[in-house]
C-alpha cells in the first residue's frame, strides 16, 4: 500500500499542474480576445475535452466566457489601410484649407482694391470740379 500512495500523490500533483496550466491558457485567450469554447481550449492547452468537463471550476470558466463576445483584433494590413486612408483625407483637407485661405486673401485684396478704386474716383471728381 505504501507504493501506491506515492503514485496517487504524484498523479494528483500532475492533475493540479494541468488544471493551473489550463486556467492560465484560458486567461491568456481572454486577454487576446480569442474565441473560447471547449474545442479551442483543448487545442490550445493540449488536454482532452473530458478533462475540461471533469473539473467544475474549468468547465464553469469556459462556459462563462464562451457566451461573451470576443473582440476581433485588426490585422496589421487593415491598420495600414486605415492609416493610409486617413493620411489621404488629411492631405485633401489641407488642400481645402489652402483654397479657403486663398479665397479669404482674394476677398481681402478685392476689398482693398475696391476701397482704392473709390478713393481714386473721389480724387477724379475733385480734380474735375476745379
Amino acid at each position: 500500500m505504501k507504493n501506491t500512495s506515492k503514485i496517487v500523490s504524484m498523479a494528483k500533483e500532475k492533475t493540479e499542474i494541468k488544471k493551473s496550466t489550463v486556467i492560465e491558457t484560458i486567461n491568456k485567450m481572454i486577454e487576446n480576445g480569442e474565441k473560447i469554447n471547449f474545442y479551442t481550449v483543448t487545442k490550445r492547452a493540449g488536454v482532452s475535452k473530458s478533462f475540461l468537463y471533469k473539473y467544475d471550476e474549468i468547465r464553469e470558466l469556459i462556459e462563462k466566457y464562451r457566451q461573451s463576445p470576443t473582440k476581433k483584433k485588426q490585422s496589421k494590413d487593415a491598420k495600414d489601410v486605415i492609416i493610409e486612408s486617413q493620411k489621404r483625407k488629411i492631405k485633401e483637407l489641407e488642400k481645402e484649407i489652402k483654397q479657403y485661405q486663398k479665397d479669404e486673401l482674394w476677398k481681402e485684396k478685392f476689398e482693398k482694391l475696391n476701397e482704392e478704386n473709390k478713393d481714386l474716383k473721389k480724387q477724379l471728381e475733385k480734380s474735375y470740379k476745379y
